[in-house]
């Protein structure tokens, strides 16, 4: 007479840890992921600043200030103290490093994040 191999109500092992695998991966993209594309969105918004940074209306306090707006408006948590921006007579670099608490069910992972713009200032 023939056995079956797999009866009614077997689950191989394989599956289960491949399903719990699964769950884990999906968990971590749907926190992570619309904070990756928000911190790629102030990337931009901070290149597209140092590149306009040679225009008189320009000044760090307003590079700052389009900084700050720009990270409220994505929920990052970006401050004043955060922001360093050194000119020369040359060249102009932006540097924006901060913190980004990731919270899972049962652990907060703290994602430490740093944005570097170093650009020359061309004279018009």
């Amino acid at each position: 007479m023939a056995r079956w191999r797999f009866e009614r109500g077997d689950v191989p092992i394989g599956c289960l840890v491949g399903m719990v695998v699964l769950l884990v991966v999906a968990l971590v993209a749907i926190k992570a992921a619309p904070l990756i594309v928000n911190v790629g969105e102030l990337d931009k918004e901070i290149e597209t600043l140092a590149d306009r940074a040679n225009r008189r209306e320009y000044n760090d306090e307003r590079i700052i200030k389009s900084i700050l707006e720009k990270a409220e408006n994505l929920d990052l948590p970006v401050t004043a103290k955060n922001i360093t921006i050194k000119r020369t007579s040359s060249r102009i670099k932006i540097t924006v490093a901060y913190d980004i608490p990731v919270e899972f069910p049962g652990y907060t992972y703290v994602w430490r994040k740093q944005h570097y713009q170093d650009r020359p200032l061309i004279d018009i």
